[in-house]
């Protein structure tokens, strides 16, 4: 899937979008647009057309957390909408959003990046400016993607699920690249975190836009090392539902140094010189040096230890046959 045949026609649209009108002369629809889309179009300001809110639907991969575009928002809008909501009230809308012509309903479009701006108009029961362009879904995608980059909008964990949903609707790690302006490195983090810390606990988090990488690599590491427990954390987050997504981060956070603080109370037993066990609660663990007098030992258990393994297990089956 070439995602750079048109990048800088999609430049180009994210330019114009981001354009406060200068002039009071109006514009028909864009000539372009299919026939039915046209009459949904009331012309606007220097290409600019004000579409009502009940015609624009979801497109493409999730991109924010705690925030959803559906045909209907019954319920009291997201903190950040209701602010943005007075801010358009006062101010008006100052930049666009970029929208597309739905190809599955005609009269309809598909919202390629303003999601928030859309139902901040929405909430206030205004129409929202938008630019309208025909975007295939390589394009709309890199509009998406190099605006989210452009306006630095989206948080660490944000950007980690939107590469992840982006990969779901199976486009290439290069388009990621890409759509994120990133390297294949940062990818490779953003992956990692999506893949250690699980999907739960971070919508339990939220957004936590304070957070960097640093503060979610912490938590993958303590997820990857068996440090935290899914349960417990979900547990815990419940217990402070009114704390905001960066205050439950750091929640999350505290919980890592408790669970080491337990680690390091491990028992740990020598039943001959040279070998130590710990028992902990999250695992057991045999040391055994491999230096001096103990060399030749351990030397034979290493080319033992698997045979050793499989007859205590067996063992274990025969003394407990209901386990």
């Amino acid at each position: 899937m070439a995602m750079g045949k048109n990048k800088t026609g999609i430049m180009a649209a994210i330019s114009a979008a981001s354009e406060t009108p200068k002039s009071n002369s109006s514009e028909r629809a864009h000539r372009a647009l299919p026939k039915g889309t046209i009459g949904s179009v009331r012309a606007g300001l220097g290409g600019i057309q004000e579409i009502d809110t009940g015609l624009v639907l979801a497109w493409g991969p999730k991109d924010r957390l705690g925030i959803e575009l559906t045909a209907v928002n019954n319920t009291e809008p997201h903190e950040s909408i209701q602010v943005l909501a007075e801010s358009i009230a006062e101010a008006g809308q100052q930049v666009p959003v970029l929208l597309r012509p739905s190809k599955e309903q005609d009269g309809h479009f598909e919202v390629i990046y303003g999601q928030r701006r859309i139902l901040a108009c929405r909430h206030l029961g205004v129409p929202v400016k938008a630019l309208i362009r025909t975007l295939d879904d390589s394009d709309a995608l890199m509009a998406k993607g190099l605006e989210n980059a452009g306006r630095a909008e989206l948080s660490y964990y944000e950007r980690v699920r939107f590469a992840q949903a982006i990969l779901e609707q199976e486009y290439t790690r290069a388009d990621v690249c890409q759509a994120l302006a990133i390297s294949k490195n940062t990818l490779s983090q953003l992956e990692r975190i999506n893949r250690m810390v699980p999907v739960a606990v971070g919508e339990a988090i939220g957004a936590a836009p304070g957070a960097g990488r640093p503060k979610w690599t912490a938590l993958a590491t303590a997820f990857e090392n068996a440090r935290l427990d899914e349960e417990h954390i979900l547990r815990v987050l419940n217990n402070h539902a009114n704390a905001d997504s960066d205050e439950r981060m750091e929640i999350v956070l505290r919980e890592v140094g408790k669970r080491g603080k337990q680690e390091r109370n491990t028992e740990t037993r020598t039943p001959v010189p040279g070998v130590s066990i710990k028992s902990g609660k999250t695992g057991l663990a045999v040391s055994i040096k491999r230096a001096g007098e103990n060399k030749k030992f351990a030397n034979w258990l290493d080319q033992n230890l698997d045979q050793l393994i499989r007859d205590s297990f067996e063992r274990f089956q025969s003394e407990n046959p209901e386990g």
